[in-house]
């Protein structure tokens, strides 16, 4: 709207130049040398404010764009956080950690945690170059957790087994570690070294 407005002015105010500028007497062409330096000059000016109020305008527009920016990460990680936690409710459990370690110190570690109702998650695969967190790592890694039906006195053959075929991994691991958190705050930790 100021743009509008200074559009319009500017307009005007050149207009009343040229009116005013403008005489049929022969007498006026010497003094047109005169006008043309001083409608020059005030054209000059006339740009330069034009110039100074787009940019200050440009400049408003851009912080009201950060400012938009800004509410709609903070509008998105606040539905990425209730997202993760909607699935999470889905789960028997309320905390999983998985590392799996292979030859050549390799190792696959995930980690899906709720921390005073935060749910933090991280993924590194040093098998596939993976290394993410958060809501990408969450989405990387609840697919997997949600195929599990482990409960606390599942044996640790079969605790394993579930993991790595859920998580797509070989079995010859030389560590294999897992602690799940579940819903009643009772865990399951597995460990196993080949």
């Amino acid at each position: 709207m100021k743009r509008l407005l200074l559009l319009l002015g500017m307009s005007i105010f050149a207009f009343g130049l040229v009116a005013c500028g403008t005489s049929d007497d022969d007498t006026s062409k010497k003094d047109d040398s005169n006008d043309n330096a001083t409608e020059e000059t005030d054209n000059n000016a006339s740009d330069d404010t034009a110039n100074e109020a787009d940019d200050n305008t440009d400049n408003e527009s851009g912080q009201e764009d950060d400012a938009d920016t800004n509410a709609d990460k903070e509008d998105d990680e606040s539905s990425d956080t209730s997202s993760m936690e909607s699935k999470m409710k889905e789960l028997d459990y309320k905390e999983f950690d998985l590392e799996v370690e292979y030859a050549n110190h390799k190792e696959y570690e995930a980690e899906i945690e709720q921390d005073h109702g935060k749910i933090e998650s991280s993924l590194e695969d040093e098998l596939n170059n993976v290394d993410v967190e958060g809501q990408e790592a969450f989405d990387k890694i609840y697919p997997n957790v949600k195929e599990l039906d482990i409960e606390k006195d599942t044996e640790k053959s079969e605790v394993i087994s579930q993991i790595l075929k859920a998580f797509d991994l070989k079995d010859n691991y030389k560590e294999f570690e897992v602690e799940i958190t579940f819903n009643d705050g009772s865990k399951l930790e597995v460990e196993d070294k080949q």
